[in-house]
C-alpha cells in the first residue's frame, strides 16, 4: 500500500481563475485555490519539484498551453522538476507534451450524453484515449465516481474501456462543492463506491483511490471500506511515517 501526501506538488492554473465552460460539478471553484506559472519559480527556491500543470477549459475543451510551454520548459530545465499535465479534454495530436510531460492525467467518459450534461462538450470515446495516447508519455486515466450528482452512471462501463490500454487508474469520488450546480447532491453511497472499487480491481493491476474525496466521517469510511481493495491511498486518514511525497499520478508511474 501507498500512503500519498499530495500537498507536495504544486498544482498550477495556466489560466488563472479563467475558465470558458460552467461545468456542473466544478463552477470553476477549484482553480481558485491554484497557483500562477509567475509564483512557481519561488516553490522551486523552497524545494518544491513536482507540479500539476492545468487550468481552464476554453469552449474547444482545451488547456491553453501553447503560449506557456517555453516558461514552463525555462522553469523545469533551471530547477529539474516533474510535471503531471492536466490535459482537458482536446481534440488534438498532443506529441508537442513529450518534451515537457513526465505523466499524463485525464479524465474519461464512457458515456457522450453525459460528458455532454457534465461539461457541455461532445466527445467520441475511443477519440479521449487516443488523444491523451499522443502525448507519448505514461498516461493515468481518472475516474470520477458519481460524478452524475453523486449517481453511478457509467463508471462500469468505463472501466473495462479503460481496462484495454492501461494498467493503472486513479479513481475519484464526486464531491458536492458549494456554489456549482451540484452543490445540493449527495456524494454516492459507500457502498456504490466500494462496488465500482472492487470491478476496477477485476481489470488493473494498480488502483488510485484520488485525492478528490468527500471530508469527514464519509472519508474515513471509505478509506477503510477501500484499504484492502485500492493500492494507493492519497490523502489517508490514517497517519504514517512514510509517505510518498506528491501526486499519485507521480506514485503509479513510479510502478510501471
Amino acid at each position: 500500500m501507498i500512503l500519498v501526501d499530495p500537498q507536495f506538488t504544486v498544482p498550477v492554473s495556466v489560466t488563472g481563475e479563467w475558465c470558458a465552460l460552467n461545468c456542473l460539478h466544478c463552477g470553476k471553484h477549484y482553480l481558485r485555490s491554484m497557483k500562477q506559472i509567475g509564483e512557481m519559480e519561488n516553490y522551486a527556491k523552497m524545494g518544491y519539484r513536482s507540479f500539476l500543470i492545468t487550468g481552464g477549459l476554453n469552449l474547444k475543451g482545451e488547456i491553453p498551453y501553447n503560449g506557456v510551454l517555453k516558461k514552463l520548459k525555462q522553469i523545469k530545465e533551471r530547477y529539474g522538476l516533474v510535471y503531471n499535465f492536466h490535459i482537458g479534454f482536446p481534440e488534438i495530436n498532443l506529441s508537442f507534451l513529450k518534451d515537457i510531460a513526465d505523466v499524463v492525467s485525464f479524465d474519461f467518459f464512457a458515456d457522450k450524453r453525459l460528458m455532454k450534461k457534465i461539461y457541455g462538450l461532445q466527445r467520441d470515446i475511443d477519440l479521449q484515449i487516443e488523444t491523451a495516447m499522443s502525448s507519448g508519455v505514461t498516461c493515468v486515466p481518472h475516474l470520477t465516481v458519481g460524478i452524475d450528482c453523486g449517481k453511478i452512471s457509467h463508471e462500469f462501463e468505463a472501466l473495462e474501456v479503460l481496462a484495454k490500454y492501461f494498467q493503472s487508474i486513479v479513481l475519484n469520488i464526486f464531491v458536492p462543492t458549494r456554489g456549482t450546480a451540484f452543490e445540493l447532491c449527495n456524494p454516492p453511497s459507500i457502498e456504490d463506491a466500494k462496488n465500482v472499487f472492487f470491478h476496477a480491481r477485476k481489470f488493473f493491476k494498480k488502483i488510485a483511490l484520488g485525492c478528490m474525496q468527500p471530508r469527514g466521517n464519509y472519508r474515513l469510511l471509505l478509506q477503510n471500506e477501500l484499504s484492502e481493495v485500492v493500492d494507493v491511498i492519497v490523502k489517508p486518514v490514517k497517519k504514517s511515517s512514510n509517505y510518498f511525497r506528491g501526486c499519485c499520478a507521480f506514485a503509479l508511474k513510479s510502478e510501471f
